[in-house]
């Protein structure tokens, strides 16, 4: 269990330990924390007794995680292990947004259908933005999202709550708050069972609460392929709506979570991933990006998106492309998740990243000698990834130090309009 200070960890033992339970205050694996160097350690047991405990002192922890196999991934207290445990990626050829359509694609398939226009669409499919935004009145304009995909993660509730997560993101992206959210659901009831549905909902039901949103509702279909997401609805002031369009020339790009999702949930599926490396991977993905947003928001960004699907490369691109400018990349300084390399090196890169590759080929430069593992993870297509912001370089120092993880990962310049360079 994670409380965030050793202060909050040393109280929850002592009202734990008052009530005669077993307890320990250990070192954080990395994998759980990177913020708090101690957490507290119970048995799954005793976890209902411990929850009604630290009701009585006002003392929730900041997130829970489970010891499943090697790994800790993210839980919930009284979460329900099945009886007879699912292997919910066994059943998808991509998982998460390594599912998404290339962009290259999605392109000529939107080609030529009919807007549908309104004064009051301030922000809709134009420059590829994060999400729609419609004006409800002056003060006040709405934003729509979704986003849903098939599972790149065994767990249950981990899978539910990083896919929250991810559809939650775009709220922030747009500099908007989270108000309302809808399950969307697939599910291959026959195969994989009530208990892991209900697990799956419990941990996007999760993230939605963190985020401050409630849920709505929803609607599930039984499917061949199991697919979770939510469609999201956020506020925003219509003067202050964050857009990927924006960048100027001389702006630094600050990227607010490491790389390496794809290759190390795909390199995991052939059991070829240290389990530390991929707890670590499941801990970043199921962070929500709004502490990330609130950070943004004192630092007056020019431009804000979100890291996804397309690699960090291809939003970049888009970024560049609606803002009219070119972007420069330093592959020597991205942030990467530990065993994010070596999964590179296994070759087991997802199809995504070579889709992504494909899609902006002609704008896309590479440095004669560069290093091909940090291109691929440049491409890697990333699931629940930060928010990419271009800032005046004065606050970048600042934003990296409130964000850990965070990383000045290249520049804005002058140039043709969408170019991207990886450079050494």
């Amino acid at each position: 269990m994670v409380f965030g200070t050793v202060q909050r960890v040393m109280r929850a033992e002592r009202a734990a330990r008052d009530a005669g339970l077993d307890v320990d205050a250990v070192p954080a694996p990395r994998s759980v924390s990177s913020q708090c160097g101690v957490v507290l350690e119970v048995r799954s047991r005793d976890a209902e007794t411990l929850s009604r405990v630290l009701d009585t002192v006002d003392l929730a922890p900041q997130s829970v995680f489970q010891l499943r196999g090697e790994s800790w991934v993210p839980s919930a207290l009284d979460a329900v292990t099945a009886e007879h445990e699912v292997k919910l990626t066994a059943g998808s050829a991509y998982g998460g947004c390594g599912a998404k359509l290339s962009k290259g694609l999605l392109e000529k398939v939107l080609c030529g259908l009919p807007r549908l226009e309104s004064e009051d669409l301030l922000v809709g499919i134009e420059y590829a933005d994060d999400a729609g935004v419609v004006r409800v009145a002056p003060d006040i304009a709405i934003i729509h999202t979704t986003d849903f995909f098939p599972p790149m993660v065994d767990d249950p509730y981990t899978f539910g709550r990083i896919a929250a997560v991810n559809a939650l993101s775009d709220v922030w992206a747009m500099g908007g708050k989270v108000l309302a959210a809808m399950n969307l659901v697939s599910y291959p009831l026959s195969k994989l069972g009530r208990e892991a549905l209900t697990e799956i909902l419990r941990g996007g039901l999760s993230a939605l609460a963190e985020a401050g949103g409630v849920l709505a509702g929803g609607h599930t279909v039984e499917g061949q392929e199991l697919l979770y997401g939510m469609a999201v609805t956020g506020t925003v002031h219509p003067d202050r709506i964050w857009r990927n369009a924006g960048a100027l020339p001389g702006d630094v790009l600050v990227l607010t979570k490491p790389l390496g999702t794809g290759v190390i949930t795909t390199a995991a599926k052939a059991e070829m991933v240290d389990p530390s490396h991929l707890g670590t991977a499941l801990r970043w993905m199921a962070t929500l990006n709004r502490e990330a947003a609130d950070a943004l928001h004192d630092f007056a960004p020019h431009a804000v998106t979100d890291v996804t699907g397309f690699g960090l490369a291809g939003h970049v691109a888009e970024m560049a492309e609606a803002s009219g400018v070119a972007v420069e990349i330093d592959l020597s300084v991205l942030p990467l998740l530990p065993g994010a390399l070596e999964a590179a090196a296994t070759g087991l890169v997802p199809a995504g990243a070579g889709k992504n590759r494909d899609s902006i080929a002609a704008v896309l430069e590479v440095e004669d000698g560069a290093d091909e593992l940090r291109v691929d993870l440049c491409l890697d297509p990333q699931t629940s990834g930060g928010l990419l912001a271009a800032v005046l370089p004065e606050y970048a120092e600042a934003l990296v130090r409130r964000l850990p993880g965070a990383a000045v990962v290249g520049r804005v310049v002058d140039g043709e309009p969408g170019k991207v360079r990886l450079t050494r």
